[in-house]
């Protein structure tokens, strides 16, 4: 015991004497619990990113399973929620295929390319970035594609958009209040999904306009 209590005694003697190698201790036992802290983070964000790629994978292999060929009466009987996107996706596997994407998509009849915009539309991270991430192909259509499902306030709020984003027009600036209160709108609880439902909608009444001949 006096061994131990001397041992003690001249520990707390020496740092009594070298206080400043406490700081250096407690400064690096702080960064190292940062480090970790950090590191964990970093791990949670990486698994959680890589568990959303590995979820959006299998939900896109799902959807071509089930729309590739798929038949007029068949796609009536498509759950609604996954319409749009089921249909468009048929769409991108086939123009992906083209030398010149976009000669083949101004070929669609306009009512496959409205479904190909608003899906784009829909899966865009704002209403903002749609106007900012596509050529004129996708942004000028998107407003008619709007009001062909009977969503006239969507296509009115979409407008103040694209016409400030028009490299065209002269008229209209860059409005910051406009366009945080445009991306407000379609950012609102079911307003994407609203949009969907109402493009399966459309689809469901004439299917056969939408789905692409099958493969001999």
């Amino acid at each position: 015991m006096k061994r131990k209590g001397k041992k003690m005694a001249d520990f707390i003697a020496y740092y009594k004497e070298h206080w400043y190698y406490l700081i250096v201790l407690v400064v690096a036992l702080a960064l190292l619990v940062f480090v970790f802290r950090k590191a964990r983070k970093a791990y949670r964000n990486y698994y959680s990113h890589y568990r959303k790629e590995e979820a959006e994978i299998k939900h896109l292999n799902e959807l071509k399973a089930r729309f590739s060929e798929i038949s007029a009466d068949d796609l009536k009987n498509e759950k609604d929620d996954d319409l749009l996107e089921g249909v468009a996706l048929t769409y991108q596997l086939e123009l992906q295929k083209k030398d010149n994407m976009e000669k083949a998509f101004s070929e669609y009849p306009l009512e496959r390319q409205y479904v190909y915009a608003l899906d784009i539309f829909t899966q865009s991270s704002s209403a903002t970035d749609f106007f900012r991430e596509n050529g004129r192909e996708l942004t000028e259509i998107v407003v008619p594609a709007l009001k062909s499902i009977d969503l006239p306030g969507d296509a009115d709020e979409a407008e103040k958009l694209r016409i400030m984003f028009d490299d065209t027009d002269e008229t209209t600036s860059i409005n910051n209040n406009t366009i945080d209160g445009v991306n407000a709108y379609f950012a609102s609880e079911g307003k994407m999904s609203e949009i969907k439902l109402a493009a399966a909608k459309m689809i469901k009444k004439q299917p056969e306009i939408y789905i692409l001949q099958p493969k001999c």
